[in-house]
C-alpha cells in the first residue's frame, strides 16, 4: 500500500514537473513574443497616426504653394541669389529716364558677409519730391543749396535672426546722375522703392556745370535758364545677394 503510494505521489510530482518544464520552455516564450508583438503593434500604429498627421498638414500646405510663389517671386526679384547686374543696371537706365535725370557712372564692388550698418538717410529739408506729372523745369535749385552738405540722420538698422553673414551679402554701390535736383530726388525715391532691394546710405550733389559736354554755344544767344539747378549726384548705397548653403563659406572668407 505503502509502495503505491509512493508511485502516486512520484507520479504527481513528475507531471507538476513536466507541466513546469512545458510552461517554461513553451508557453512563457510564446507569451513573451506575443506581449513584444503587441509592443511593436502599439508602437507602429503610433508612428502610423503622427506621420498621417504631417501628410495631412503637407496636403495643406501644398493647397497653398501657388499662393507662396507668387509672394516668392517679387522677393526673389527683390534679393536674388545672385548679383544679377544686368538687370539691375537696366532698372537704373529705366529710373533714370523715368525720372528725367541722365545716368553717368555705376561703381559695383566685391560681395562681402552681409553686417548690419546704419543708413544715413539724406535728404534736404527745403525740398520736396514733386509730384508725379508736377513741372519743376521752373523751379530751379539756387547754386549755393545744390552745393552745400545736406544734413543726415541715422536710422537704426532692422535686424532678423535669418538674415546673417551665412545667408546674406552685400555689394557697395555707387551711382552718379545729372539732372534738376528735384528730379535727383525723384530718382533716390524710385531707387529705395524699386524691384531691387538697395539701402540708400548717402547722396552728395555739387552744381553741374551747363557747359561741360555742350556744343559751342552762339556767342549772341542768352544763356539757358532751364539748367540753373543742375546738378551732379553721387549715390551711395549697398544691394544685396541671397547666399546659397554651399557658397557661404567662399564669401564670408572673402569678407
Amino acid at each position: 500500500m505503502d509502495k503505491n503510494r509512493l508511485w502516486v505521489v512520484g507520479s504527481v510530482l513528475v507531471m507538476a514537473a513536466i507541466l513546469a518544464l512545458g510552461f517554461v520552455l513553451g508557453i512563457q516564450p510564446q507569451l513573451a513574443a506575443a506581449s513584444a508583438a503587441n509592443l511593436d503593434r502599439a508602437t507602429v500604429e503610433a508612428t502610423n497616426a503622427e506621420q498621417s498627421a504631417v501628410l495631412a498638414q503637407l496636403k495643406e500646405d501644398f493647397a497653398g504653394i501657388e499662393a507662396v510663389r507668387a509672394e516668392l517671386a517679387p522677393l526673389a526679384l527683390s534679393v536674388p541669389s545672385g548679383t544679377e547686374m544686368p538687370a539691375f543696371v537696366t532698372q537704373l537706365s529705366e529710373l533714370a529716364a523715368q525720372s528725367e535725370v541722365t545716368l553717368t557712372a555705376i561703381t559695383v564692388a566685391d560681395a562681402l558677409a552681409y553686417a548690419p550698418v546704419v543708413a544715413s538717410v539724406v535728404a534736404d529739408p527745403a525740398a520736396e519730391v514733386p509730384a508725379e506729372g508736377e513741372d519743376t523745369a521752373s523751379e530751379p535749385v539756387p547754386a549755393e543749396a545744390a552745393a552745400a552738405p545736406i544734413a543726415t540722420a541715422g536710422v537704426p538698422p532692422v535686424t532678423d535672426p535669418r538674415i546673417t553673414a551665412s545667408s546674406f551679402a552685400s555689394l557697395a554701390v555707387q551711382i552718379t546722375i545729372k539732372g534738376d535736383y528735384n528730379r535727383v530726388l525723384v530718382f533716390v525715391n524710385g531707387l529705395q522703392t524699386g524691384t531691387r532691394l538697395v539701402l540708400v546710405s548717402g547722396l552728395s550733389t555739387v552744381e553741374a556745370d551747363p557747359s561741360a559736354g555742350a556744343p559751342p554755344a552762339d556767342p549772341d544767344a542768352a544763356a539757358p535758364a532751364a539748367v540753373a539747378g543742375l546738378v551732379d549726384a553721387t549715390i551711395s548705397g549697398l544691394v544685396y545677394v541671397l547666399i546659397p548653403p554651399a557658397a557661404a563659406g567662399v564669401v564670408q572668407a572673402a569678407g
